[in-house]
């Protein structure tokens, strides 16, 4: 997978009595609760970059001498999601996946982390990690779309939409051009010499996907009738071995046998 690093500073976040805060000479102007979490933290460099926090706080009307409370307890992708944000505005360094890229991007967005806000700021740097990076990463694609679509179904079609564009077009790449997934993993499979991409290289690794994006995938394939109708059954096989209930252990378990059929 690959990989965006933002910021150089050191993280010094810390927890103590269930609060997290940042090590800081200036004391916390800012006490953001999320879910269960209680951050106490500053509103600049917050406030510089996050267009929510900036509205929120103007319209609170508290004492000048103590934090300024706010609830984010809808903030997609939660406390994880929140502190990759927080840690983008101290300039603390993190690292983006496409296993962590799905929150940050929603949070990001959440908190109105936009150009018009700031330059440079994290929307563009995710929007413009997930176009050059993550589409073009098989693995990436994959993990970035089941990670969308567990967060927020088809609602989050800027990134459902590209991410099953950029498989489609991966699946129907001829063999002699794909780079094959190494996570190929079906019994037996390993000790076969192969010297080149088999043409079912693609459906150990979209039966991951949840049965609604599956169908998708598999639908807009299809649709295209550039793989022949057989290699089609071939991801429905995977996909239904990988994810339905086996009959006979199922059988073998109401009769008190599973571990004996499965020995």
């Amino acid at each position: 997978m690959k990989y965006m690093k933002l910021g150089s500073k050191p993280d010094t976040f810390y927890t103590e009595q269930a609060v997290r805060s940042v090590v800081s000479d200036i004391p916390a102007d800012l006490i953001i609760h999320v879910n269960n979490t209680k951050y106490q933290l500053h509103k600049f460099p917050l406030l510089l970059k996050c267009g929510l926090l900036q509205r929120l706080c103007s319209d609170t009307e508290a004492d000048e001498q103590l934090p300024v409370p706010v609830a984010l307890h809808d903030i997609p992708g939660g406390e994880e999601a929140f502190e990759i944000c927080a840690k983008f505005c101290y300039g603390i360094a993190i690292s983006i996946s496409a296993s962590n890229f799905v929150p940050a991007a929603l949070a990001a967005r959440f908190l109105r982390m936009t150009e018009h806000v700031a330059k440079g700021n994290l929307v563009s740097k995710l929007d413009t990690f997930f176009e050059s990076c993550v589409l073009h990463g098989w693995r990436d694609s994959i993990a970035a779309l089941q990670a969308a679509w567990r967060i927020s179904g088809w609602s989050e079609s800027r990134i459902v939409q590209p991410c099953v564009d950029s498989i489609v077009e991966k699946i129907l790449l001829p063999p002699s051009q794909v780079a094959w997934s190494y996570t190929y993993t079906r019994p037996g499979y390993a000790k076969r010499p192969h010297q080149s991409v088999p043409k079912d290289w693609w459906t150990e690794d979209i039966s991951e996907l949840d049965i609604e994006v599956f169908r998708s995938v598999v639908s807009t394939v299809r649709a295209t009738r550039m793989l022949p109708s057989p290699l089609i059954g071939e991801a429905l096989h995977v996909y239904a071995c990988k994810h339905l209930p086996d009959p006979l252990y199922t059988g073998g378990s109401a009769n008190g046998h599973a571990s004996q059929s499965q020995s």
